[in-house]
């Protein structure tokens, strides 16, 4: 079983190389020492009555099936998946990482869930890619269904080839690896920000904290009371720029919070970045012009990812990103016990 302070992590595997591209990098880069696995794999449902050239070539099915034909094949589908669940257990038990494996039989996405919520795990690692025997498991629609159903933290590692990623295959657990974290004032950012220091990063990583900065553009002309009543009046250039120097002072403060509680509370050294622009496209230009190993996320319960972070800019990396994603989320579990200890962390993060 996970030591204490281990986390439980899921990861969702078939036969596809998203798949077994997802497990080297969560065994090179998200399980640390202490974690248990729980390896699942989701059997289909073989629509026997209707059966296309992949069922066919991969389970035997012949166009016309009878039903001994149809339990045949439906065996097969199980024992494939059964082996393939097995020789990731042996996989993860040959470098010491305890393990354990599931079979199940139906929907991919509605199962990943809803074992992730029976075991308790605290992180779900899925592949995501559009291609593979009956796209199966792991095209978007299913990790879309993880990221926004799940019960925890997600992990969305997409293939190398997709990504046309900067690395080549998981690092060393010793090497230093360019993690991005996502802030803001948000108490989501706040929660995937010590969720990161706590469970992902390394003291050995190079951390930036990447704050995106909303123009606060005051407009030329606005609303005012005049000779014949409400009209428009002139706004000086200077006051518009004023205004926007101090908002953007207020971003890097924001990042700078974030940077000392870092380096008071943990051994992670972290530095900041405030960019200013279009959410989605700086998010990606930053990780490309990183080169980011990953990049980490707050995300409210109902799907959306708090303030410059919002639903459309996780759903956008979620697909886009250069770089495998977390969006971390609070547990459902133990909401009491888990809000006092967010309240308390906001308040360290706040009052540095």
């Amino acid at each position: 079983m996970a030591g204490k302070q281990g986390k439980r992590v899921m990861i969702a595997v078939d036969d596809s190389d998203a798949s077994a591209h997802a497990f080297e990098w969560a065994i090179g880069n998200f399980v640390h020492e202490g974690d248990h696995l729980i390896i699942l794999s989701a059997s289909p449902y073989l629509d026997v009555g209707f059966p296309n050239a992949d069922m066919t070539v991969e389970y035997g099915v012949p166009i016309v099936a009878s039903g001994l034909e149809s339990e045949k094949a439906e065996k097969k589908s199980t024992s494939h998946s059964k082996h393939l669940v097995q020789k990731y257990v042996d996989e993860a038990h040959a470098k010491n990482i305890s393990c354990e494996g599931e079979v199940v039989k139906g929907d991919a996405g509605s199962w990943i869930v809803d074992e992730g919520e029976r075991v308790k795990a605290d992180a779900i690692v899925v592949g995501s890619s559009a291609k593979g025997l009956f796209q199966r498991t792991f095209v978007g629609s299913v990790s879309d269904y993880v990221l926004h159903h799940s019960p925890c933290t997600v992990a969305i590692v997409r293939t190398p080839e997709e990504t046309k990623a900067l690395t080549e295959g998981p690092l060393s657990p010793k090497s230093s690896r360019k993690i991005v974290i996502a802030v803001d004032e948000e108490r989501e950012a706040i929660h995937a920000f010590t969720w990161a220091l706590k469970h992902f990063c390394k003291p050995a990583d190079h951390v930036i904290l990447y704050h995106v900065h909303q123009p606060s553009f005051t407009p030329v002309t606005g609303a005012g009371a005049g000779q014949f009543g409400n009209e428009e009046v002139y706004v000086p250039l200077e006051i518009s720029t004023r205004d926007e120097v101090e908002s953007l002072k207020e971003s890097q403060k924001i990042v700078e919070k974030f940077m000392k509680y870092a380096d008071k509370e943990t051994k992670i050294h972290c530095e900041g970045m405030v960019v200013t622009g279009q959410t989605e496209a700086k998010v990606i230009d930053g990780l490309v012009s990183l080169k980011a190993d990953a990049v980490v996320v707050g995300t409210h319960n109902r799907g959306a990812v708090a303030r410059t972070f919002l639903g459309s800019v996780s759903d956008h990396l979620a697909h886009n990103s250069p770089c495998p994603l977390i969006v971390a989320k609070p547990r459902k579990e133990g909401k009491v016990g888990a809000a006092s200890s967010q309240t308390e962390t906001e308040s360290k993060v706040h009052a540095t």
